[in-house]
């Protein structure tokens, strides 16, 4: 188990320095590039500028698709409602197996946003989950793979995704 937490660990180190540190030190060499040229040059800047745009959008998803990686180890101590403090509305009373509250934190993860409301809770024998938002469609594969793996349901309709896993004789 300590290697292959080890093991992960120096591959998220590896992303986090191969790539989101790599793409922030061009994007930081390409605004003082676009600083230095405002005044001389201001469509030159803006072009830059808009370059710009587009690379931070790039490494703030890929910062994005890292951090849903990161394991939770409060997951496992304490279970969803304190994994999920903060980021969704919780109200799973019991501990169910550890593969269904992964399936169902990262899948609150992968659909955090600004504009995103969540709420998970036991109901019957499945455990359930609806957010509330807009959503792009890496974020619904994600969760649909998430939760699939699991034996649960994903649909969407407009702004409302609901997924459910069932827990029927799981809690632990």
């Amino acid at each position: 188990m300590s290697s292959d937490f080890d093991r992960e660990r120096r591959r998220i180190e590896g992303e986090l320095h191969a790539g989101v540190q790599q793409d922030l030190a061009a994007i930081s060499g390409t605004l003082q590039l676009a600083l230095q040229l405002f005044d001389r040059d201001p469509a030159g800047a803006r072009t830059l500028l808009e370059e710009l745009e587009q690379e931070a959008r790039s490494a703030l998803d890929r910062l994005r698709v890292l951090a849903r990686e990161i394991y939770p180890s409060i997951l496992v101590s304490r279970g969803l409602n304190a994994a999920l403090a903060g980021r969704a509305e919780v109200r799973a009373p019991e501990r169910y197996p550890l593969e269904v509250e992964e399936a169902v934190y990262f899948s609150c993860a992968a659909l955090q946003g600004d504009s995103t409301t969540a709420r998970v809770w036991a109901e019957g024998n499945a455990l359930l989950l609806e957010a509330r938002g807009s959503f792009d469609e890496t974020a619904v594969a994600h969760v649909r793979a998430r939760m699939t793996s699991v034996g649960g349901q994903v649909t969407v309709s407009g702004e409302v995704l609901s997924a459910s896993v069932p827990i029927s004789g799981s809690a632990r």
